[in-house]
């Protein structure tokens, strides 16, 4: 008997970066274009145009820098050792791409003590994902979040939340567990959502 969200999280990986493939020709050709408006702006735009088609092409930019970056970590199976602190940092970053969560959620991160992990880059940015999506938008407005590495001199990944997460939502995350193997456990609890490395 085969596990069909496991199968379901697999062809979901394989479809995005698919397309991923597919949205990087699409965003060379757009670039393509821009690029010529931008070199022809003098006889084509009106002085007033010229600094908008210099921050579309920026947008440009910045937009595919993000799609490499993402491409880069689907495509990276080297196995570190990845600086756990770095890596939730970079994580954050793009979590706060959501602006509630950027300036309505108050988010700290300590390490107690530094943790390298050795493994996949992309499975542990997969198995960071899989988690974020869940707990992410759990967090009310106001609320504050504390991300806690290596805490008591283990290989640990802690969530602290300042408001308890009701038991709907803990049931939910529990169901998570099986994926972490074998790289970590998680454990639930309402204020604490903690991976323990292995």
């Amino acid at each position: 008997m085969y596990d069909k969200e496991l199968c379901r999280t697999l062809a979901l990986g394989s479809l995005v970066r698919g397309y991923f493939h597919n949205l990087r020709g699409t965003l060379q050709g757009l670039s393509f274009q821009i690029q010529i408006l931008y070199m022809k702006k003098e006889t084509l735009l009106s002085p007033s145009a010229h600094p908008n088609i210099e921050k579309a092409l920026q947008l440009l930019q910045k937009l595919q820098n993000q799609l490499e970056s993402a491409l880069e970590d689907l495509e990276n199976d080297n196995t570190g050792p990845w600086n756990l602190k770095e890596i939730m940092e970079r994580e954050l970053l793009f979590w706060e791409a959501n602006l509630f969560f950027k300036h309505k959620v108050k988010k700290e991160i300590f390490e107690e003590k530094e943790v390298l992990l050795t493994l996949p880059l992309n499975e542990l940015k997969g198995l960071l994902c899989l988690l974020e999506e869940r707990l992410y938008p759990l967090c009310k407005e106001g609320s504050t979040l504390k991300i806690i590495i290596g805490e008591e001199g283990k290989k640990t990944l802690t969530f602290e939340f300042s408001e308890a997460l009701d038991e709907e939502n803990l049931k939910k995350l529990e169901k998570l567990s099986p994926y972490f193997s074998p790289y970590a456990n998680l454990k639930v609890s309402p204020s604490r959502i903690e991976l323990e490395f292995l």
